[in-house]
């Protein structure tokens, strides 16, 4: 066979084609997906809870308007407990609290805003809420500096020499009190643990998926489409149970988990294999080799979408339809959860549901398969 023969068989021609394809599909969706950031960290929700009576109700009139610039989900509706639930849900991301005593501590010299920050979340939002608490706290004191502290007072009732007294004595008095839940440790690799074994779950479902599938092609002739279904089942539930145990060993080689969490993370990341699997299998039986111009993309949106590296407050809208769709959203929740704290119920019944509604559709697809199937991609395949 000449090598002009070669270059523009079919098997050549799909492998360049699957190239291209990726090459655009990848630098597409990650600069479209990360073009949110910085300017996106707006969207990111602050709840101001006021303590402090009418005193701190002139506080919260200074300081609600500043942090209005910055972000636009700013509310001063709910109390403490409310907040905090929003909080760990990581509904918002950051609550500024005015305490009982701010106004006495003030006339005493020194005061404080309480910031409460959910650790166990993303490494952009716990830094950029840190790097925000500081701002306000300088903002604050600057305003202070600059007179607006008079005007402050006046609302309080307190007279003119008071106010002089007060105002002299308290220069930069208004200190950052941060107040984490959820603790996590403050490292890279321990805060991308969840993304990590998410991705590389979802990404051995995957490529078991499309090998499995080539499997089940080739046994339909022989043993029938249900019982080959069956047993591509079987072997994927078999994958399930090995492959997570190597990942999760492998991630207790660089970061500390405890046995019992470790244990967690190991049925977890089962569950997600199983979901996953059924969910990547979708495609390929739908679409044959195709399938992979499906699969392959949603792997890479689901980087994104997937809560890792960003949250989902602040997604293009693309990427938030994903997260509802896709497996690894809930899951990377649901890892943040058992390593430092914060919600799985609902994100197990959004997995959950994933795999039922998986199940159900490749159902229907093997029901309307033919009973003759077909043969694997093989290099006998490729040259034809």
């Amino acid at each position: 066979m000449k090598l002009s023969k070669f270059l523009i068989n079919k098997g050549v021609t799909y492998a360049i084609l699957l190239a291209v394809f990726y090459q655009v599909v990848m630098v597409g969706l990650f600069i479209y997906g990360y073009h949110v950031l910085p300017s996106g960290v707006n969207q990111l929700g602050i709840n101001v809870v006021n303590q402090a009576g009418d005193q701190g109700a002139a506080i919260q009139e200074e300081l609600v308007p500043s942090i209005s610039k910055s972000f636009v989900n700013v509310a001063t509706d709910k109390d403490l407990g409310k907040s905090r639930e929003e909080l760990n849900n990581r509904q918002i991301q950051m609550i500024i609290v005015i305490p009982e005593n701010f106004i006495n501590d003030l006339q005493n010299g020194k005061s404080a805003f309480d910031f409460y920050i959910n650790e166990s979340n993303t490494t952009a939002v716990v830094t950029t809420m840190n790097e925000v608490a500081k701002s306000i706290t300088d903002g604050f004191n600057q305003a202070m500096n600059q007179g607006k502290l008079t005007n402050i007072l006046k609302s309080l009732n307190i007279d003119g020499p008071q106010q002089q007294l007060i105002a002299e004595s308290i220069q930069n008095s208004v200190v950052q009190n941060n107040i984490y839940i959820n603790k996590a440790p403050n490292r890279m690799d321990y805060v991308m643990t969840p993304m990590f074994l998410s991705v590389a779950t979802y990404a051995s479902s995957m490529v078991a998926a499309i090998i499995l599938f080539n499997i089940l092609v080739a046994f339909i002739p022989i043993i029938g489409k249900w019982k080959a279904f069956r047993y591509v089942q079987v072997a994927g539930c078999v994958i399930a149970l090995l492959a997570p145990l190597f990942g999760i060993m492998t991630a207790s080689l660089f970061i500390s988990i405890s046995p019992h969490k470790l244990f967690i993370l190991y049925f977890q990341q089962v569950f997600m294999q199983i979901t996953a699997f059924q969910f990547t299998l979708i495609f390929s039986l739908a679409l044959g080799q195709n399938g992979i111009f499906l699969n392959i993309p949603l792997l890479l949106m689901q980087t994104i979408s997937g809560g890792g590296t960003m949250p989902l407050q602040i997604m293009p809208n693309l990427f938030k339809l994903v997260s509802y769709l896709t497996p690894m959203y809930p899951n990377i929740q649901i890892d943040f959860g058992v390593l430092f704290g914060g919600p799985i119920f609902t994100f197990e019944v959004r997995l959950l549901m994933l795999l039922i509604i998986s199940i159900l559709v490749l159902l229907a697809i093997v029901w309307h398969k033919k009973e003759s199937g077909g043969e694997p991609v093989t290099a006998a395949t490729v040259n034809q």
